[in-house]
């Protein structure tokens, strides 16, 4: 009796799998990268350049650029089908952009859709666009030979060095949890170039129309993570920079009393290489010291400054609520939501200068 309902449950499953819809590549158009932006009356455009797959071996891919106007994500691709010779599939969907005047309404009702979607990955990027997300997307196809690969490079390549790693599961995670908000890259058209402009900030899912400026993103990344790479220039004096290469930065938060008086302690540990400054001999333990320190101080203000600037605005970009909550028994959320305006954070940044010249 459990052989044949083993090989009912068998024949039933090779059924099934019998009846999956099966794609021929030159019968549909391949989304890379899609763009949203409000278009009012609760209204919004969709903009989707797609890659069109042509029969022969050595054929090139063509480039199309899709829109659609609707009240919701849904209705806005079956438009898109409806003027499409083939239907438009997401499943190598790498980039969704949204433009700043439709983020700063919010944006979870345009990040569900695919959340819900079993075709889309979880590791594709969002980023928000200064102006228009249509804007980007149309000048995709004019720049490379595959839609969606400028503005994912971009994105990937900048995460090394001055942009957050957020993906659709870390905005999901940062902005539906608590003592965190999410973060996103800011970028812009420029002539025929796009570029990143900054680091978006969100208030949970709304764009509050601040950013982190571009050159900004190294000291975000020294507060938020862990990481190597990357370089920031300091301003020791008028017309006289220099330029720090990270070698190895570690950050570690001390937080005491989260449930009465909350102190943050933020302590930053950055190893450097600084091949050139003018004024130093870098040969002499002594200036390189001094180097060491007014670096210490020039940087310490900056990332300062930055936590001052999230609290001002009331918003948690490098979670330290979370972290709070990780380590308070009976974590109070409550009330460390209502004292976090005013929490006083000291950042201690401790810079050691190495790999300073050639003949070292």
């Amino acid at each position: 009796m459990k052989i044949k309902l083993l090989l009912i449950t068998l024949c039933c499953f090779m059924m099934t799998a019998c009846g999956v819809e099966k794609q021929i590549l030159e019968d549909i158009l391949i989304a890379e990268v899609v763009g949203y932006d409000d278009a009012g009356d609760k209204k919004v455009k969709g903009t989707v350049a797609v890659s069109v797959p042509q029969p022969g071996e050595e054929a090139k891919l063509s480039r199309e650029v899709y829109e659609a106007t609707s009240h919701n994500i849904k209705t806005g691709r079956q438009q898109e089908n409806a003027k499409t010779p083939f239907p438009i599939v997401g499943g190598r969907l790498t980039v969704i952009l949204y433009g700043e005047q439709l983020a700063g309404k919010g944006l979870n009702d345009y990040i569900d859709t695919y959340r819900r979607d079993p075709m889309v990955g979880r590791d594709l990027y969002l980023a928000i666009v200064h102006g228009k997300a249509e804007d980007v997307v149309k000048m995709e196809p004019r720049l490379i030979k595959t839609p969606g690969v400028q503005v994912k490079e971009l994105i990937e390549q900048n995460i090394r060095t001055n942009l957050p790693d957020v993906d659709l599961h870390r905005y999901l995670y940062a902005c539906h949890g608590k003592g965190i908000d999410p973060v996103m890259p800011l970028l812009e058209t420029a002539g025929d170039h796009i570029r990143v402009r900054g680091i978006a900030l969100f208030k949970r899912d709304k764009y509050i129309g601040k950013y982190i400026p571009y050159q900004d993103g190294f000291l975000f990344k020294v507060l938020s993570e862990n990481f190597k790479l990357g370089s920031y220039e300091i301003k020791w004096k008028e017309n006289d920079f220099s330029d720090i290469n990270n070698v190895e930065s570690r950050v570690h938060y001390d937080i005491r009393n989260a449930n009465q008086d909350p102190e943050v302690r933020i302590e930053v540990k950055l190893k450097a290489s600084l091949l050139e400054v003018q004024g130093y001999d870098l040969g002499k333990s002594v200036d390189l010291n001094k180097i060491e320190a007014k670096a210490e101080h020039v940087i310490g203000e900056k990332l300062h400054e930055m936590v001052t600037m999230f609290q001002e605005n009331n918003i948690d970009p490098i979670a330290l609520g979370d972290i709070a909550k990780s380590k308070t028994r009976n974590f109070n959320q409550k009330h460390w939501e209502e004292a976090y305006p005013h929490i006083p954070i000291e950042v201690d940044l401790d810079i050691e200068m190495i790999q300073t010249g050639i003949v070292e």
